[in-house]
């Protein structure tokens, strides 16, 4: 009796402290009016809805829905039809139009703005601004999607395919840290066409979503006898992301659709795929993080009641239907292989899959025996995909890194690799915005919405960290650098809380950090400082610290030594109003150097944040003595200090 009351406790005790799971059905891929739909966008929404959809991106064609567009609609029936429907179930006192001579009829297509009261409710149902950003290379069409964008993205061109992708993707990048919104791209049906290659694919920075399976009809989601689905397209893009230490890239579902009364296979129709995500809350932010954090799955018909990822672990429950069997893969990429495999199959509605130490990556393809209705090819069954996991890999240091003692990355945890693009770009000092939830610090710009422990500062930077002095194994982050790299940590979250999380995380690292003891230290691989909320009176009280301060310019002449507080910051417009547009007034020079000359007499290095992204600005920063040039760009700011970007 005792072990089977055992179990049960420990059931019970799983099941009260397991996080809940909030899982909302989407569609981020479809079409309406404004652009080549056949419908109006308030039908659409009406059918996502009352299918029991609770967010869609409506992402019309390097459109967006907004401002006064009118449409004539053709005299063909069908089209008539459609019209007659939109009128009857919304009404004449929604609907504008106006008839004319020989049978003419124009009708107003409502924007975004006008008609997303009607169909959003809080918890129920989201509407998120979408565009298709479509265009091409020699003949080859490129479509991209961008979810809960701002502004219109018009497309832009380059001198190959990945060169088009990439320059789109940067445009949604820029938007996305200009105007703070959470936004994010993925790459739309690569086989449309032939279009686009895995190997197209693994050269993109900063992308980490594409379509495993777009409902469409031409997209070839399954390949041929030469060329290979977007299934085996996914797996090779990740063993070389996981090479190259990227986040890995995460396979949506989609239905494209297009036709919304016409149905069959030689039609783009609703409802062949789409995605779960499971999210905190149904806002664009939180479904945003949830997916770029993997909690989602995709699927064509099959549901999950339950799926855990962990670092190593895969585990689902099937939502099973009666009479319908399972086969649930785990499917993978083995160490010493470059293809991907079946590592196990069961047959039932659920399974788990702990990772060997031989796997790299792993995720689930789960496949039921019903027919899908409607299917994107005859004979297809209701199937879903979970998301990848992989095992962390420290890449190989790039060959000739020069590193920069002046170069600081700023939000380095936004770059397209956190971390590694900053070494590989040879920056010697590095930033990483932090938040105190719990007993763990977690890695964003913004307070995150859900613990994802894949971006917390010890998975982000200090494992990696440790992981490439190892590799080069002479307790260096270069090696060819014998001077400390700066770990610079920004609080967020309260200064004394947030520091007792924090040393006792550092802790954990203490061979490769700075230690000081008062203004005596022993040099490390990487010296810490903590700048946002300082916990000044804590580290004074410290008998020994693995981390100093980032000073302001009104700690200057109050005794802090360079031990305790290496570097002194400040906001660039705090001082300089200069944009770097003509020659800089000569008294803000003076200005600039009198705050240098009184940093470096006490022996501390001077930073200037959100200082203008320019050279000119650069230079005159540098030709005053400014230590540290903090930065987003990393390639511009390394070009521009070896010598090599503009003057």
């Amino acid at each position: 009796m005792k072990p089977a009351f055992l179990t049960l406790l420990c059931l019970v005790f799983l099941t009260q402290t397991a996080p809940a799971q909030h899982w909302y059905k989407g569609n981020l891929h479809t079409h309406s009016l404004w652009s080549d739909g056949d419908d109006y966008p308030e039908m659409i929404m009406d059918w996502y809805k009352a299918n029991g959809y609770h967010f869609v991106g409506l992402s019309d064609h390097n459109t967006l829905q907004e401002g006064d567009r009118w449409i004539r609609v053709p005299r063909a029936p069908e089209r008539r039809r459609t019209f007659e429907r939109y009128l009857r179930t919304f009404g004449p006192d929604w609907v504008r139009y106006q008839t004319g001579p020989n049978d003419s009829l124009r009708v107003r297509l409502k924007p975004l703005d006008e008609y997303r009261s009607y169909f959003e409710e809080p918890g129920k149902f989201l509407i998120l601004k979408s565009e298709e950003v479509s265009t091409g290379f020699q003949g080859k069409p490129i479509h991209m999607n961008v979810t809960n964008v701002k502004n219109l993205i018009r497309p832009l061109p380059g001198n190959s395919v990945a060169e088009v992708m990439q320059n789109n993707i940067d445009a949604v990048v820029a938007q996305r840290r200009q105007t703070g919104q959470p936004m994010f791209p993925h790459i739309n049906h690569p086989n449309f066409y032939w279009s686009i290659t895995a190997d197209d694919l693994m050269q993109l920075r900063y992308e980490r979503f594409f379509e495993v399976f777009n409902g469409h009809p031409l997209v070839n989601n399954y390949g041929d006898s030469t060329r290979e689905g977007t299934e085996a397209m996914w797996d090779k893009i990740n063993l070389r992301f996981l090479q190259q230490g990227r986040p890995l890239m995460y396979g949506l579902g989609t239905d494209d659709s297009h036709h919304y009364y016409f149905f069959g296979p030689e039609f783009s129709n609703s409802g062949r795929a789409w995605v779960m995500v499971d999210a905190p809350e149904l806002t664009p932010r939180a479904l945003i993080e949830a997916m770029e954090a993997g909690r989602f799955y995709s699927t064509s018909g099959v549901t999950l009641e339950s799926l855990t990822r962990t670092a190593d672990r895969i585990a689902l429950r099937v939502k099973a239907i009666p009479d319908v069997r399972y086969r649930i893969q785990f499917i993978g990429i083995r160490k010493g292989r470059e293809k991907a495999e079946i590592l196990r199959e069961v047959n039932g509605t659920e399974a788990e899959y702990t990772m060997a130490d031989t796997d790299l990556l792993v995720r689930a393809k789960i496949i039921s025996s019903k027919p899908k209705y409607n299917p994107f090819q005859a004979g297809d069954v209701e199937t879903a995909w979970s998301q990848p996991i992989a095992r962390m890999q420290v890449p190989e240091p790039l060959a000739g890194v020069v590193p920069l003692p002046n170069a600081h990355a700023h939000n380095d945890y936004e770059q397209s690799r956190p971390l590694w693009d900053a070494l590989d770009h040879g920056f010697t000092s590095i930033e990483a915005d932090v938040f105190q939830m719990g007993d763990t610090l977690y890695v964003a710009h913004n307070r995150p919405t859900f613990r994802n422990p894949a971006h917390t500062l010890e998975e982000l930077y200090l494992k990696p960290l440790a992981g490439r002095i190892r590799r080069n194994g002479n307790q260096r982050v270069y090696k060819d650098y014998e001077k400390p790299i700066y770990l610079m940590i920004d609080f967020k979250t309260g200064a004394d809380s947030t520091y007792r999380v924090l040393a006792k995380v550092l802790e954990r690292y203490r061979s490769l950090l700075t230690t000081c003891r008062g203004d005596r230290c022993r040099p490390g691989a990487v010296t810490v400082f903590i700048s946002g909320n300082r916990p000044m009176e804590a580290l004074k009280k410290s008998k020994e610290r693995l981390a100093g301060l980032d000073g302001r310019p009104s700690d200057l002449g109050r005794g802090y030594s360079s031990e305790w507080m290496p570097v002194v910051s400040d906001a660039y417009g705090n001082q300089l109003s200069w944009r770097g547009q003509g020659p800089m007034p000569e008294e803000q020079f003076r200005k600039l150097s009198d705050l240098v000359r009184r940093v470096h007499a006490e022996g501390k290095k001077l930073r200037l944040w959100a200082c203008p992204e320019d050279p000119v600005v650069w230079a005159k920063l540098r030709e005053a003595g400014a230590d540290f040039l903090s930065t987003d760009q990393l390639e511009l700011v390394r070009d521009f200090l070896l010598g090599k970007g503009p003057k």
